[in-house]
């Protein structure tokens, strides 16, 4: 068993969104997230060029990234990874003049962290997370799972399944960064971003 942080791919290829009037998309606290998918308020988003290279040509894909913090799905990959996460999230339509997109908050808060194995960084007063750098998880409580969030921070992560499901459709613009495996235990934290294992969908298996 694996679990992923779920990103959108940043090698420059693809293309990332900004919201036009720089509305802001609350990270947390998870309730003020759920209402504020719920008031179904209303966001443009336009291109965002800052991780585009030089005379390259970015192509639309079906996971991309908005305002750097947020995961926004094509109505492809909704369509298809919809009748299999539905359950666990809440989608919003957002206003794009060049495609149909859709951000996705996981509402599925499955308490499977292992906190005393994991390397959590905690503010000030000693119970509020900051950062998890290194996840150790129980593998029992993730059994059927495919997407979720710890309750201890917003992390937007995933299984296995998740990303097979991700490889079975073709979809692009995914990366996967692999945080933790049953068999060999958590990535290391002190590898820099770059040096920890990552994946995509697109990549031969």
């Amino acid at each position: 068993m694996k679990v992923y942080e779920l990103k959108a791919d940043g090698g420059g290829q693809w293309v990332w969104f900004f919201t036009a009037h720089k509305e802001i998309v609350p990270g947390h606290p998870e309730p003020a997230v759920k209402e504020f998918f719920a008031s179904g308020p209303t966001l443009k988003i336009v291109r965002n060029n800052e991780n585009a290279k030089k005379n390259q040509k970015q192509k639309l894909a079906d996971c991309s990234n908005l305002s750097y913090a947020n995961v926004c799905f094509s109505q492809r990959a909704k369509d298809l990874l919809g009748p299999h996460i539905d359950p666990l999230g809440q989608w919003l339509r957002l206003q794009c003049e060049e495609a149909p997109y859709w951000l996705f908050n996981i509402t599925n808060v499955v308490d499977a962290l292992d906190a005393q194995a994991s390397e959590i960084l905690y503010f000030d007063d000693g119970k509020k997370v900051m950062r998890i750098s290194q996840f150790c998880f129980d593998p029992e409580r993730l059994r059927g799972q495919l997407l979720f969030k710890p309750p201890q921070r917003a992390y937007n992560l995933v299984t296995q399944d998740f990303v097979d499901l991700v490889y079975k459709y073709q979809l692009t613009g995914f990366m996967f960064r692999l945080l933790w495996c049953s068999e060999t235990g958590p990535v290391p934290s002190n590898l820099k971003d770059y040096e920890k294992p990552r994946i995509t969908g697109l990549e031969p298996r």
